[in-house]
Parts: C-alpha cells; sequence; structure tokens
C-alpha cells in the first residue's frame, strides 16, 4: 500500500510552537570609540526610541507573523530571506516608512558566492526574481519594454527561461540586483568631537542660528563610502537604475545549518559528473531541521507498508479440509462457512466410496511477519528522536517518577540540537537591525510619530524631529510640571518630549539576543519566586511591596498587556495615599498637641 507515516512533521511543528512563545531582547547602545560629550542626555534617548522602534518593527502582531515565517523557512526549507525595504505611508504621502518582509519565494534569490558571512552582507552583489504578469509589466515599464518577448521555455538557459505561462497568465520575470559601490567623499572632524560628511557640516552652517559658534574643523581627509546601486532588468533590457541611500545590501540570508562541501576531481556535488568544469568547487549545502532524519522516516515508511501489506493479505480462511470429508447435509455446512457462529465441525471420518479414512479439518496456520519489521516500525520514532536530538517525546508516557519540574527542565534542554538554527536567526537579525539603524536617519527627517515597544512591553507613540520651537514649548511644559502646574493636553496626558532621529549610524550599534522569556521558563521563574517567598521573608516582604511589575511579566493569562496597565495604576494611587498618610500627624502627636494647648 502507497502510504505514509510522516512523524518529522510533528517534530518540525514542535519548535514552530515553541518558537512563538520567544522574544528577542534587543539592546542599542553606543559605538565602541564614541566620544564621551557625544554621549547626552538626548543621544541616550534617541538610544531608547530606536530600541523601542526595532521592536515595533520586528513585532509579528505588525508584520503578519515574520518572524514565525522566517524561523518555519530555516526548519522546513534550511534558509530564508529578509528583504528590507522603503515604501510611501500611503498613497498620498511623501513619508516613507522603513519595511521588514519575508521574500515571498527565498529560492528565487541570488547572492555573490565569495560572501563569507552568515548572512551574505559582506558580498559585492544580491538579488532576486519576481514574477509581473503581462499587464502589470507593461504598466510599470510600458508597452514596448514587453515587444519581442515570447512566453515559452525555447531557448532557455540551463532549464531557465525569463517568460513563461502559467495557465492562462504570461509571466515576465524580473531580476532585482543590487550591487556595491564605492565613491570618494570628503569627512570633518569637528571640534566637538563628531566626525559628518563635508556636504553635511556646509549645510549645518548654512542652518546654524544659534548665538554661540559652530564647531570648528580641526581635521578633513577623502575616505571611501560604499552605496547600494539598484538595477531591475529582464533578458538583456535594463528597465530601472538608481543610486540608492543604502549603505548596506537590502537582502539578508537567513542560514538555518547548512555546511560547506566540496566536489571531488571527477564531480561538482561529490556525487554527481561534472558538465561544467567546475570540479572541486565548494558549495554552501543548505539542510533543513530533519534533513538527516529523512532516511529514518524512510525506513519507518517501508517497515509501515510491509505490515500494512501483511494486513491487506491477511487470508480469511478457517479451515483446511478434504472435499470428501465435508458432510453432504446441509445442516453441517454453516459450520464451515460461517466460523463466527458457535457450532460443532463435523465430517466424515471415511470414504463413501473406497471406505478409506479421511484426514479431520484443520485450522489454517498464518504465516508470521518476521519480527524484524515490527521491531524496526516500533523503533523508528526513537531513531528519528534520537537523530534529531529532540528528547521531550518521551514527556507523553506517565512516568510516576518523573516530577513537574523535571518536565519542565526537560521541555527547556530537549531541543538543544535545534540551537543552530535559533543562532544563524539571532545573527540575521542582528544585521537586519544594522540596515534599519543605517536607514532611519535617512528616510525619518520630518516631524511625525513612531510605534515602539518599551522594555517593559508597552507600547506608545513617540513624537520625533519636532522643532526647536515646538521643543522649547515642551521644555517650559515641563518646567511648569515640576514647579507643580501640570499642563495636559487636550486628552488629558502628559505632553511627550519629541526626539531627534538625526544622529550617524555609526555611533549606534545593536545586539539582538535570544529571549529568556518562553512559557515554560516564565513558569519556572514564577515558581522560584513563590519558593524563594516562602524562604525568606525579606524577599517576600520585597515582593509584596515592589515586586508586582515582575510578576505580571512572568504571568501568561489573556489580556496580561492591559493588566499590567491597571497594576501600575493602583500602585501609584497606593503610593500616593501613603504618601498623604505620612504627612497626617501620628494620634500620639495630636495628643501632645492638645495637651501643649490645654496648658497654654
Amino acid at each position: 500500500p502507497c502510504i505514509q507515516l510522516n512523524v518529522l512533521e510533528a517534530f518540525v511543528s514542535k519548535l514552530r510552537s515553541q518558537f512563538v512563545k520567544q522574544e528577542p531582547s534587543f539592546e542599542v547602545r553606543a559605538a565602541d570609540g564614541v566620544p564621551l560629550e557625544m554621549l547626552t542626555e538626548e543621544f541616550i534617548a534617541t538610544e531608547k526610541v530606536v530600541e523601542g522602534y526595532l521592536r515595533a518593527i520586528f513585532d509579528d502582531a505588525a508584520n503578519d507573523g515574520l518572524q514565525s515565517n522566517i524561523h518555519t523557512d530555516q526548519l522546513a526549507g534550511g534558509f530564508s530571506v529578509v528583504w528590507v525595504r522603503t515604501d510611501y505611508v500611503n498613497e498620498y504621502s511623501f513619508e516613507q516608512n522603513i519595511i521588514v518582509e519575508r521574500v515571498f519565494d527565498p529560492t528565487m534569490t541570488f547572492f555573490d558566492p565569495l560572501a563569507r558571512t552568515s548572512h551574505k552582507g559582506d558580498g559585492s552583489y544580491c538579488g532576486m526574481l519576481i514574477p509581473y504578469t503581462k499587464e502589470r509589466f507593461a504598466q510599470e515599464y510600458g508597452e514596448k519594454a514587453a515587444d519581442g518577448i515570447k512566453f515559452q521555455n525555447s531557448g532557455a538557459i540551463g532549464g531557465f527561461s525569463w517568460s513563461y505561462k502559467n495557465q492562462t497568465d504570461d509571466i515576465i520575470l524580473v531580476a532585482y540586483m543590487f550591487e556595491k559601490k564605492s565613491k570618494k567623499r570628503k569627512i570633518v572632524k569637528l571640534s566637538n568631537g563628531d566626525v559628518i560628511p563635508l556636504d553635511n557640516y556646509k549645510e549645518l552652517l548654512s542652518r546654524w542660528d544659534d548665538i554661540t559658534q559652530p564647531p570648528a574643523v580641526l581635521d578633513e581627509r577623502e575616505t571611501d563610502v560604499e552605496m547600494i546601486v539598484h538595477y531591475q532588468f529582464c533578458e538583456n533590457k535594463e528597465l530601472y537604475y538608481e543610486e540608492t541611500d543604502y549603505k548596506h545590501l537590502p537582502l539578508i540570508f537567513v542560514d538555518g545549518n547548512s555546511t560547506l562541501i566540496k566536489g571531488d576531481a571527477s564531480t561538482s556535488q561529490g556525487d554527481a559528473p561534472t558538465a561544467g568544469g567546475n570540479a572541486g568547487a565548494t558549495q554552501q549545502m543548505t539542510r533543513p531541521y530533519v534533513y538527516n532524519a529523512v532516511g529514518a522516516q524512510r525506513a519507518m515508511n517501508y517497515a509501515g507498508q510491509t505490515i500494512s501489506a501483511e494486513i491487506e493479505n491477511m487470508v480469511m480462511h478457517k479451515w483446511v479440509v478434504a472435499l470428501e470429508a465435508i458432510p453432504d447435509n446441509d445442516k453441517y455446512l454453516p459450520a464451515y462457512t460461517n466460523p463466527q457462529e458457535a457450532s460443532v465441525l463435523v465430517y466424515n471420518a471415511f470414504d463413501d466410496k473406497t471406505g478409506q479414512p479421511l484426514q479431520g479439518p484443520r485450522e489454517v496456520q498464518r504465516t508470521q511477519t518476521p519480527p524484524i519489521v515490527e521491531n524496526t516500525f516500533m523503533n523508528s520514532v526513537q531513531t528519528i528522536q534520537a537523530t534529531l536530538g529532540s528528547y521531550d517525546a518521551q514527556q507523553g508516557n506517565i512516568d510516576p517518577s518523573m516530577s513537574g519540574r523535571a518536565i519542565m527542565q526537560g521541555a527547556m534542554q530537549a531541543d538543544g540540537a535545534a540551537g543552530p538554527y535559533l543562532i544563524n536567526y539571532i545573527k540575521a537579525w542582528n544585521r537586519i537591525g544594522q540596515v534599519v539603524i543605517d536607514l532611519i536617519p535617512k528616510y525619518y527627517k520630518t516631524p511625525r510619530s513612531l510605534p515602539v515597544i518599551d522594555m517593559d512591553g508597552k507600547r506608545r507613540f513617540q513624537i520625533v524631529n519636532a522643532p526647536k520651537s515646538m521643543q522649547q514649548e515642551q521644555a517650559q511644559d515641563r518646567e511648569q510640571q515640576q514647579q507643580g502646574d501640570m499642563n495636559f493636553d487636550a486628552k488629558g496626558k502628559e505632553q511627550q518630549q519629541s526626539v531627534s532621529l538625526s544622529y550617524e549610524p555609526h555611533t549606534l550599534q545593536l545586539r539582538i539576543e535570544a529571549g529568556v522569556n518562553s512559557a515554560v521558563q516564565k513558569q519556572i521563574a514564577m515558581d522560584q519566586v513563590v519558593r524563594l517567598s516562602a524562604s525568606n521573608e525579606s524577599f517576600q516582604a520585597f515582593i509584596n511591596e515592589r515586586g508586582l511589575p515582575y510578576l505580571l511579566d512572568n504571568l501568561e493569562i489573556r489580556n496580561v498587556d492591559s493588566l499590567k496597565v491597571e497594576a501600575e495604576e493602583w500602585m501609584q494611587e497606593l503610593k500616593a495615599q501613603k504618601e498623604a498618610a505620612a504627612q497626617q500627624p501620628s494620634p500620639q502627636q495630636m495628643e501632645m498637641e492638645t495637651i501643649k494647648e490645654i496648658e497654654m
């Protein structure tokens, strides 16, 4: 029987479900070598806003499950590709947003073979193929661009064709290629420690309206500045050319757990004859999570098919009997034809014609399936489990000696073999963050509001790049607030301080690490807090007084974000009540004052 017993999908799905609970931790800080005089309050505020904006970009709720989809590509396909691009906010806007999205088909991308880093950002070029319908292609590039394109596979190079028919639609492949180029540019070092391009310094002088003197130029030199050139072409037609503001390649390769292989003198991939003369070439082989367990899965399928064939071909006959031994009387025939009914099996002991004794009926002996088939089938799951390095499947068995704490610890440590996929995922996200940090000051120049997610998980909008006049008004409002004259806007909330995003990208660096706040780890953290509170009175007092936000942060319930907001407001009200109570005199003080008044 052509049946499949796929158990590999369950291991991949388990890792996917565990990854959903992971929350990578972000940290944006000043780059190494940044002068101390640059580490002002404004610079630190910019760090926090950029960090919160990166959390908002990478949030799965805002980008259609981007992180989960990429990790699924890693596990099931061996790799994925992310595209960092910019686009207008809407069709009537002149402002652009930075967009991070997964390439729809990672197999239709290409990278520089000489790239060495895991994200391939050190390569000289990268690109992807995007399918266009003939109508959309003509609308985007003009009717003449589609002239001469034949929608058939004839003349394809190595099986590849730039155009083809997809059912009733004519499809044209357009290559988006991004290439690194360098150009000479003058940079200057200023007296305040900044290093900026000379053109930016001239623009700074033209807009300088402060009473103080602008920073003086201490030194200048020429440097090579990398830029990305964007091409779009089809066959031998160049359709688009642009010199972008990008410094890094916008396509980021998200490796799974690949390895480098080298063919021998007669093969290109170690197992196939070489036709193109690239014998001995080193190639990157991408491997999905279940790659090494495919053989065990096939063995399980084959054993299961063998067992199913035995069941399908099972002999249903119950008796072997000589024809002469069967009685002619219809009264005794149902015992032979319907063995499910309880009856007595009657037979002729002697042949009526010859008088020779006849052998009695005997049961049909079924041939047993070889034990190796059943053993192979039963042990295949354990073999697959050992091959993948996933050991928590045994927790489904009821074992009285296994405690709940042991089960939780096992769930955390069971998938250590899948660590390379998470490590390469984090490497790719660090690269994506670097590209985004480089683009923020180039595309977010006007006053606007950006979505940010703070370290405690709160979502809000931050005003950025407000004019100086607005910032001065906000400064006056803050002074009034500090003096007790609270100034509120129409919504009744405190006015927000604007943050400038006009920083130099090389002054910030990003570090993204795997988060430690999965569902199982949160449960373990709650258990530790409970046990520490029970064993230490000082710790219990601290948790009761100030530890509520930490307990809620490790809580997995519905609407926990709203609960955090309500809890914070409640703690502020409780603090205000305690301060008011502290200012009121105690009964002893009131009694003493009453006695003094009577004596006077």
